[in-house]
């Protein structure tokens, strides 16, 4: 374990030695990772979708809405409960490794005790997967490269450490993975509502629901 713990500083210190640049590349790639950033994807999908009478986009804001709930039951939990100092708040931290970490990312990473896990790396790995699930290997492609820059992100900004953005990986990965196996049920019970006529009406009260609860959620962690 202590050797497991060693290889999470090092890998700390060489993730945030590389040269800083307070662009605004880096701020948006920030706001990416968020939880606002999906829920607009989410709204957009839904509505284009519908516009277009795209299936394959009102199924995408179907498993994002239930990636980001149950995404959601995890992580705060987690946070809550995990007392885990970031790398900026932890002096003894800087003692060890001979540096001083400062917070890149004071607009989310605040909350000196909230650590573990990343929750940008965990909303990330959600949806970028059940959007590569849903549209193949050319999502893949124009995605796929969220995942691993968000890993490197935040540890990067000072914020998180490798171990917790492991973390975020993992459950974010196993909770996609649980979505696309029972991806077949929802989309049958959502074809079975179509046959209601009111079933648009509930369909945008249901997202407009979402993001409200969605974005309070999300305020009180930031």
């Amino acid at each position: 374990m202590r050797h497991l713990i060693e290889l999470d500083k090092k890998l700390l210190k060489w993730a945030y030695q590389w040269r800083y640049e307070d662009s605004s590349y880096l701020k948006a790639l920030i706001f990416m990772g968020d939880g606002p950033f999906w829920m607009i994807i989410i709204f957009f999908s839904a509505l284009t979708g519908q516009l277009l009478n795209n299936t394959s986009l009102t199924r995408l804001s179907i498993i994002l809405m239930l990636g980001l709930a149950l995404g959601n039951i995890f992580f705060t939990p987690l946070k809550r409960y995990v007392k885990r100092l970031r790398p900026y708040a932890d002096a003894g931290l800087h003692q060890d490794l001979n540096i001083v970490i400062i917070n890149r990312d004071p607009g989310h990473g605040s909350k000196e005790l909230e650590s573990f896990p990343s929750g940008h790396v965990l909303w990330t790995t959600i949806c970028v997967s059940l959007i590569c699930f849903q549209f193949g290997l050319t999502a893949v492609f124009l995605f796929g490269w969220m995942i691993p820059a968000m890993i490197f992100l935040r540890p990067y900004l000072g914020v998180h450490y490798p171990s917790d953005v492991l973390a975020g990986f993992v459950i974010g990965s196993m909770l996609s993975l649980i979505i696309m196996m029972t991806s077949p049920i929802v989309f049958n019970f959502v074809d079975y509502l179509k046959g209601f006529n009111s079933y648009s009406y509930g369909y945008w009260v249901f997202i407009i629901l979402f993001l409200i609860v969605g974005f309070k959620s999300w305020l009180k962690r930031v």
